[in-house]
């Protein structure tokens, strides 16, 4: 019975570690959504491109969230973009939108008389190791299927122990 609860520990745990990523499918669509030339950085919500559960830390990231941004969800996203551009929100109060400041190829997060202000593509996100660190490209197992794999992993072992 013991192994029987560890085993259904590891497919509960397994069911919401997805939950722990990044949306790897918001780059791309704030990309094609805003016209941009390149993928924004996950840096422009992440502080550091640190992507996690919680670690939506930046001006422009919580300004998003603010806007009813949802992970996982391209439906909000488009909104909270819309919502930025039509309120011309600037989160940290430099003078230009945030939405101006990704057109014209600037992190949103820094003021615009500083150098270096360009949106850092992916390619420059340092990676991260630990709890929440997610170094390798995302998983296609679905969780669902990873759960009920590993019920029936535990369902042989516990008829095995009964003989």
């Amino acid at each position: 019975m013991k192994t029987l609860a560890i085993i259904g520990a590891l497919g509960f745990a397994t069911l919401f570690a997805a939950e722990a990523r990044a949306t790897p499918n918001f780059p791309p669509e704030i990309h094609a959504r805003l016209g941009l030339t390149a993928d924004p950085a996950c840096a422009i919500c992440h502080q550091g491109g640190i992507t996690g559960l919680g670690t939506v830390t930046t001006p422009f990231g919580k300004a998003m969230r603010a806007r009813g941004l949802v992970p996982f969800d391209i439906g909000t996203l488009d909104a909270a973009l819309d919502k930025m551009a039509a309120d011309k929100v600037d989160s940290i109060g430099d003078g230009t939108p945030d939405i101006d400041d990704l057109k014209a190829g600037r992190d949103p997060n820094v003021p615009d008389t500083d150098a270096g202000t360009t949106v850092p593509v992916d390619a420059a996100v340092v990676p991260a190791y630990g709890c929440g660190a997610h170094v390798a490209p995302g998983s296609d197992v679905d969780p669902w299927a990873a759960a009920l794999g590993a019920l029936v992993a535990a369902a042989l072992v516990a008829s095995r122990r009964r003989r």
